[in-house]
């Protein structure tokens, strides 16, 4: 541990989503960095210990894991939790791709609840 606080960035256009999932992480004591799209994460200040990412495969510009290949390919990479409602052939092929720690289907607070408490 470095002394600095664990910080969760999340990602995810659906508003409701984003507003709920920083409630939830943030009630656990964790400081959490929400952002409506991959434009605004990127050009973000990004923790390099001490953080992930809860990123939301669909997303407008461009998807979660083209997000997390950017952000590694840049030397920004960090542990990431893929959420989406989809659970189509595309989707599924994307959250192979993405290696993700965990992957959660939406809606997420319950599961995510649990896993925090």
């Amino acid at each position: 541990m470095t002394g600095e606080p664990s910080v969760v960035l999340i990602v995810d256009d659906d508003a409701s989503v984003l507003r709920s999932l920083r409630r939830l992480i943030g009630a656990a004591g964790l400081e959490v960095r929400a952002f409506a799209g991959p434009r605004q994460l990127v050009a973000a200040e990004i923790p390099r210990t001490n953080a992930c990412l809860v990123l939301d495969v669909n997303l407008p510009e461009i998807n979660g894991v083209e997000l997390l290949e950017r952000l590694a390919d840049s030397g920004r990479s960090l542990p990431a939790m893929m959420i989406t409602l989809r659970s189509d052939a595309r989707t599924q092929s994307l959250l192979i791709r993405s290696h993700a720690a965990a992957i959660l289907f939406k809606p997420v607070v319950t599961p995510l609840k649990r896993a925090l408490c």
